[in-house]
């Protein structure tokens, strides 16, 4: 088997303004391709044959597998150019030679060429330039080298930025929610409170049924979504206050019902407690990572956890 690393080179094979078809398999067999397979970098170097038949297939393919791909921008032939576009959309790792700086168009001048010549000295040179090139893509692989990268960098790199200016809204907006939900807590509690005196003071007519309910949309958006990975403990915590919000909201519900309205009002002075610190730390707890999301230093778990609503279900999830 071959394990050696693949280097495929684009260049002309047929005659072109300054070589001649040998020639051109002259520069190959003598300059390029022992440039490469002597940088003792362990790579094989090849180049497309010309074939009567449709070869587009083969390049293409050589094109997506190779390591490193290198190409003779010399004479500007239409053919390497066209394959160095297919390789600068597919991948990094591309070395540009050529045989002088006339060679080189204007949109490929910011980027870095090998230059190569026929004096002695002048290959000692290239091959040198090639095997450091060769190293620098052994210690940077996916280092952008070609006008399609850089583009698509800054493109991801934006729309990075909108999605963490996004994620922050929706944390922002969590946490407002959560302090709302703080003071609802409070406010339900003080009408309890107030509807259990007045009961013992036998005033049923001015006893108070909030219409106050919690919301969990920001909540809800984050546990759904997971456009934050939190801890499974921070997660657990969330779930559990959502129910307890919402198992709330089910019996304020039937607060207006006089059997239940007692009731209620007594379990939800006994449980304010509870509520109050769940959801006062998960505002802490939610502020902190969006502090730390903001500014780039909160390091999410590689994968959301799965909350399982009962031990035994875990026999039906597989791990990752």
């Amino acid at each position: 088997m071959n394990n050696k690393k693949k280097c495929f080179v684009v260049m002309p094979f047929s005659k072109t303004q300054s070589c001649t078809e040998q020639k051109w398999t002259e520069i190959f067999e003598y300059i390029i391709k022992p440039a490469v397979e002597e940088s003792g970098l362990g790579y094989e170097c090849k180049r497309s044959i010309a074939e009567r038949q449709n070869i587009i297939k083969g390049i293409l393919e050589a094109l997506n597998k190779a390591n490193v791909v290198i190409a003779d921008l010399t004479d500007n032939n239409q053919n390497v150019f066209y394959e160095l576009g297919v390789r600068h959309t597919l991948a990094n790792r591309t070395i540009l030679i050529a045989q002088g700086e006339e060679h080189i168009p204007f949109d490929l001048r910011p980027y870095p060429v090998a230059f190569y010549s026929e004096p002695p000295a002048k290959i000692a040179d290239f091959k040198k330039d090639i095997k450091r090139k060769l190293e620098d893509i052994e210690t940077n692989p996916e280092r952008s080298d070609n006008p399609v990268a850089d583009f698509l960098e800054h493109k991801n790199i934006d729309l990075l930025f909108t999605q963490k200016s996004e994620n922050s809204k929706k944390l922002t907006a969590l946490v407002s929610e959560l302090s709302e939900n703080l003071d609802y807590a409070k406010l339900i509690l003080e009408e309890a409170a107030n509807n259990q005196k007045i009961r013992k003071e036998k005033r049923k007519e001015e006893i108070i049924i909030s219409t106050v309910r919690f919301d969990t949309t920001c909540l809800d958006l984050l546990i759904s979504n997971h456009y934050v990975t939190l801890s499974e403990k921070l997660l657990q915590s969330a779930l559990e206050t959502r129910k307890y919000l919402k198992l709330s909201n089910a019996k304020l519900d039937n607060w207006h019902e006089d059997r239940f309205a007692e009731s209620i009002e007594e379990q939800f002075v006994d449980f304010f407690p509870t509520l109050k610190e769940r959801i006062t730390t998960l505002i802490k707890e939610i502020s902190t990572i969006r502090v730390d999301y903001i500014n780039d230093n909160y390091k999410e778990p590689s994968l959301p956890p799965p909350i399982l609503s009962r031990p035994e279900h875990r026999e039906y999830v597989k791990s990752t």
